[in-house]
């Protein structure tokens, strides 16, 4: 069963590192897959709870652009690495339940409710659930859908907070740019549309605006109170189940590169 579970991992990563990042100089190249099949493959095996999530790939691509194998494995591991261990707390993000994922997104609906309500609002009458395009998002760290520039920023400033949530914070300061323009947009079809295609006409001094503002956003300012929140969570019970599985295929639904999954050992 567990060289099962191995072969398993080894094909899920094969399969992902010839998806993304398709056609790029030298993120595509053989040498990089190599070095970014054994980072994840090493981490699999170090963490056999969590063994292999498809948005890994994207953190350990970027981590091995820069820091040769070694280095670049050890970037992983302290990006996953649990807070109170002094790490930076992706490993709730990818493992099985993906909990925290849940956790954000819920975040994300409840901080649009007071810091944006008319996105909210927006969202709500074109039927858009914020899971749909903020999953892809989170997951693979912006790197699936925006400049790896941008990635790289944010995984300097998981590093020095020492958690992650500014993958959160982003996704709020992103809405709040994009906010005139999607107030724009009458159904469903323009909404999804226009926030797969604006990331890519944004500069490197936009995006560089876009995560400074994302800095500056205080969570505890816009989220409720914990009896609140708990409150929250009892009405919309369901609607976790309804986001760990449309967080695992939610890039089949809206037309991203990648197919989310978890691998375990």
């Amino acid at each position: 069963a567990a060289s099962a579970a191995v072969a398993e991992v080894d094909r899920a990563i094969v399969k992902d590192l010839d998806r993304i990042f398709p056609g790029h100089e030298y993120l595509d190249s053989q040498a990089m897959k190599d070095a970014v099949y054994s980072i994840l493959k090493s981490y699999a095996l170090r963490d056999k709870e969590v063994g292999y999530c498809q948005g890994m790939a994207y953190m350990a691509t970027l981590s091995a652009l820069f820091l040769a194998e070694r280095d670049a494995f050890r970037l992983v591991v302290a990006l996953m690495r649990p807070r109170e261990e002094g790490g930076c707390g992706l490993r709730e993000m990818y493992e099985p339940g993906l909990g925290k994922l849940q956790d954000m997104l819920l975040d994300l609906d409840r901080c649009l409710e007071t810091f944006l309500p008319s996105v909210s609002h927006l969202f709500r009458d074109c039927g858009v659930l914020t899971m749909l395009f903020a999953t892809n998002w989170i997951l693979t760290l912006y790197a699936a859908s925006f400049p790896t520039v941008m990635t790289c920023r944010l995984i300097d400033i998981m590093l020095s907070e020492g958690e992650c949530t500014i993958l959160l914070r982003v996704a709020l300061a992103i809405l709040a740019v994009c906010e005139r323009e999607l107030l724009q947009c009458g159904d469903t079809e323009e909404v999804m549309s226009y926030l797969q295609t604006k990331c890519y006409t944004w500069t490197t001094e936009q995006l560089r605006a876009i995560i400074t503002k994302g800095q500056a956003i205080r969570l505890a300012d816009w989220l409720p109170t914990d009896k609140e929140k708990e409150n929250d969570e009892d009405e919309h019970e369901d609607e976790h189940e309804i986001i760990v599985r449309v967080a695992l295929d939610v890039a089949e639904v809206v037309g991203a590169p990648i197919k989310l999954r978890l691998v375990t050992l």
